[in-house]
């Protein structure tokens, strides 16, 4: 068995209009028809070279918590691994012309607060992805019902949850492994005081070699788990660029941090902190994960358990927003 990380992301649902009204999409009727008439029109939409599907046999409805869930795929043809047994020469894998590699994204949607959480999946459907497939069969529905948009299309937009607790998350990892800092204007910045020895070297070396705009990078990869960038630096580098921001300087940093070596990675933008969780799966070697097994332990390991509660906390953000 296989120990495997699930990332989950948390946005709210939105349809924008040709003019770029935003309006909040109930997801719900869409859900209830799906899971209704199973396979009355073609979920399969093309995505450039690759297409997004949508499984509907992994669709499903948990009446007591009062949650949905499908799940997309993502079927691509091109670039197809080998397949290879120990010390034995590869053999290539042969796919029909109506065969595809499949990767998958388990959707959630809660409809008590109306937001509407993703599987994150390397080699799934990528945000934006995602939001196209769904504009898409939400049209297909729209015309099934015959209310087909014909004056005014809507496409489906999907606004992350800001975690405003967040950044001070961070500031108490233990762990950091990469940070990315970028400003377009260091002579904005060389007047203050920065505590961070990192940063002041970095505006001071732009000034000797008459450069402009600024990125840096530093990370522990190939390192072991546990190793870490200098807490304090990485800390003082935090201070320095919200205090920047609150001056309006256009400047931005990226931390890529872990509580301890026991926790997941998280990637944190200190401007937009998005709501996520993760969850671990054990997985039987050569299979794939089931969307109702994910889900349950969506539910078990991370929505409604006793400490994490997202959910708790997914409705304090948007009361107070």
């Amino acid at each position: 068995m296989a120990r495997q990380q699930i990332r989950f992301n948390y946005f709210e649902p939105k349809l924008v209009a040709d003019n770029r009204l935003e309006y909040q999409w109930d997801m719900k009727p869409f859900l209830e028809y799906i899971l209704a008439n199973k396979k009355s029109f073609s979920g399969a939409f093309v995505l450039g070279d690759e297409i997004s599907d949508l499984e509907w046999d992994s669709c499903g409805y948990d009446e007591k918590n009062d949650l949905y869930y499908i799940q997309l795929s993502r079927l691509r043809s091109k670039n197809i691994p080998s397949r290879k047994k120990l010390n034995q020469e590869k053999e290539s894998l042969h796919l029909s012309d109506d065969e595809f590699l499949g990767e998958f994204n388990l959707l959630i949607f809660d409809p008590r607060h109306n937001v509407l959480i993703t599987q994150g999946n390397s080699f799934g459907l990528t945000t934006k992805q995602i939001a196209m497939s769904l504009s898409n069969l939400r049209l297909k529905y729209k015309e099934k019902i015959g209310e087909a948009e014909k004056d005014e299309l809507f496409v489906v937009s999907l606004r992350p949850i800001i975690d405003s607790n967040a950044i001070s998350s961070v500031k108490n990892n233990d762990i950091y492994r990469k940070i990315v800092i970028k400003g377009s204007d260091y002579r904005e910045i060389e007047n203050n005081s920065l505590n961070s020895e990192t940063l002041s070297s970095t505006i001071r070396a732009l000034n000797e070699i008459n450069g402009v705009n600024f990125e840096i990078t530093v990370t522990m990869s190939n390192t072991p788990k546990g190793e870490s960038l200098s807490q304090n630096e990485v800390r003082s580098m935090i201070e320095d660029v919200l205090k920047l921001r609150d001056s309006k300087m256009d400047v931005s940093m990226n931390v890529t941090s872990r509580k301890n070596e026991e926790y997941a990675l998280e990637n944190t933008d200190l401007f937009i902190p998005k709501l996520t969780s993760t969850i671990v799966i054990n997985v039987k070697n050569r299979s794939t994960i089931g969307a109702e097994a994910i889900f349950q332990n969506f539910k078990e390991q991370n929505y409604y358990d006793q400490e994490k509660y997202i959910q708790y906390t997914l409705g304090k953000i948007i009361s107070q927003n």
